[in-house]
């Protein structure tokens, strides 16, 4: 039977394929859909469909989420969703064990399969491109509290700066929650920082909303700033100036996560890729450092 959904008066219809899920922090930013469709590509192929699970929406709601696996439809879980992964490595110990695997956002569990990319590369990469524009004091955007692969991008954005020996008190962190009014609202605060050149963010939904915030200050872009983000999502070609970004092979990402759920599924071993290949994407948001 071919797997596909009814919809009947709101009411949603599974047919009985088997399924993995597949837990997201949001829906809403560009990155998370694009690797969806990797892993449900891959799914596909091999006779399963995904579900997905919408942390940012249905987080919390742990009843709902240990009935859903308790069904049995789903065979597996690719975890990317920070915050929520102890709890459902717990739920699951707890129940019928589950494989799973870990991918982007999803905190560490110790001896746990994790598929990933370079982001200690990808933060080097865009260090090394802004000092090479004679930038010498940067702002770097991102929350507080960080998810497990952005806190590696954080670490590697102040190692590569101390490689290229700018110091620490160069470097002005600035909170904002992994949104674009968040980026938009951030401008005001970063327009009142002296001396400040490049403005790093840590994902692309926050540079495209800084890039909203910096224009209505009257702010150009690269002229006062140099902006660079990280993902290289859609939004990155559509926003203005283009986004100077990371590329990460989002849809390469969901292939890989999704062959090696399926091959703990069937009880083979995972072929774990290193580390995925990131690459600067550099574009017109990013330019020389203005003469002080």
């Amino acid at each position: 039977m071919n797997d596909y959904l009814d919809l009947n008066d709101d009411a949603l219809v599974r047919y009985p394929n088997p399924s993995i899920g597949v837990v997201v922090p949001t829906l809403m930013n560009p990155f998370f859909p694009k690797m969806l469709s990797g892993i449900a590509e891959t799914a596909r192929i091999q006779g399963y469909y995904t579900e997905v699970f919408n942390a940012a929406q249905d987080g919390g709601d742990w009843t709902n989420l240990a009935a859903r696996f308790a069904q049995g439809r789903q065979q597996g879980l690719i975890l990317a969703a920070p915050k929520v992964t102890e709890k459902i490595v717990r739920l699951l110990a707890e129940n019928e064990p589950m494989p799973y695997v870990l991918t982007d956002q999803a905190d560490d569990v110790p001896g746990a399969l994790r598929v990933a990319v370079d982001d200690t590369t990808g933060s080097g990469l865009v260090v090394d491109h802004l000092v090479g524009l004679g930038h010498q004091r940067f702002a770097i955007v991102c929350p507080p509290q960080l998810p497990f692969n952005m806190a590696a991008r954080y670490r590697g954005y102040l190692d590569a700066l101390g490689r290229h020996g700018i110091p620490r008190n160069a470097v002005t962190y600035v909170s904002a929650p992994l949104t674009r009014e968040a980026g938009q609202a951030a401008a005001a605060r970063i327009v009142k920082l002296p001396g400040i050149t490049a403005i790093i963010t840590i994902n692309d939904d926050l540079a495209s909303g800084l890039l909203k915030g910096l224009h209505e200050l009257g702010k150009r872009i690269p002229h006062d700033y140099s902006v660079v983000g990280y993902d290289n999502t859609d939004l990155s070609n559509y926003v203005t100036p283009e986004l100077t970004t990371v590329n990460q092979p989002v849809m390469d990402l969901g292939h890989a996560v999704a062959d090696c759920l399926l091959a703990k599924i069937e009880r083979r071993e995972p072929e774990v890729p290193a580390t995925l290949p990131v690459e600067l994407v550099v574009r017109a948001s990013s330019g020389r450092a203005k003469l002080a």
